[in-house]
């Protein structure tokens, strides 16, 4: 419904719009803001406004015919054919209204597969089945969910910051020289790790560091294993309470 016509309906009324407010139960700022199609008004608000007022429904959802029921052919609405197209409208409107209910009111969500445990420790098998499933804000998915694994950690090398159980968001990158120094999960040789990465290229080495001061750091030459890989890194915690 274009806000203008409300307006005009209350205007033709000669009401303020703290009287209209009153008789379809709504307060005076809501009024105002329909009729500058800030928001728009909810079914229920229609039916009173073409109930109390004897207001034509059809000319409030598109704008025609007359703006009053009672300058209206009664003959017109006993059409078969224009009962349908009333109904259709009435349905597609509310269904309007659901979704931007829904739109406001819940933020969109998905589901993400937990896809297996990524070891806090040493190095165990990669990740294949789903394990468990984990309900997120799609806003907080910067780009493509294919860029994405979430996993579940597996040991205590990374406590407190990260603990047994917790869940992670891991986003896929390769670029090892930009990931220097954050929290990445790596294969080594088809078994993955959750450590703080840390290259020295000088001597040719991965170093893999826990922050429990109570684990070693693990010291990779790469040379020595036949796959070493970097899946990426930790983008967002989750803490199952």
């Amino acid at each position: 419904m274009n806000g203008q016509r409300l307006r005009t309906v209350r205007k033709a009324l000669g009401l303020s719009q703290q009287e209209l407010a009153g008789t379809i139960n709504v307060n005076a700022s809501a009024i105002s803001q329909m009729e500058t199609n800030r928001i728009k008004p909810s079914l229920d608000t229609l039916m009173l406004l073409a109930k109390n007022y004897k207001v034509n429904l059809h000319w409030l959802l598109t704008g025609k015919g007359q703006m009053f029921e009672n300058t209206v052919s009664t003959e017109k609405y006993k059409s078969n054919h224009r009962l349908e197209e009333l109904k259709n409208l009435l349905t597609e409107e509310l269904n309007n209204i659901t979704r931007a209910r829904q739109g406001t009111a819940l933020p969109d969500v998905i589901d993400l597969p937990v896809k297996g445990e990524i070891a806090a420790g040493l190095p165990v098998e990669s990740f294949e089945d789903e394990i468990d499933v984990i309900t997120v804000r799609r806003s907080m998915i910067k780009g493509s969910l294919e860029d994405f694994i979430c996993l579940r950690v597996n040991g205590k090398s990374m406590e407190p910051e990260i603990r047994h159980n917790d869940l992670i968001l891991i986003k896929q990158s390769r670029e090892w020289d930009k990931l220097a120094g954050k929290i990445c999960a790596v294969r080594i040789d088809g078994s993955i790790t959750l450590k703080q990465l840390v290259l020295d290229p000088v001597n040719q080495l991965i170093v893999l560091v826990s922050l429990n001061n109570e684990y070693q750091p693990l010291v990779i030459h790469p040379e020595e294993h036949q796959d070493i890989n970097l899946i990426g890194y930790l983008f967002f915690l989750f803490r199952k309470m």
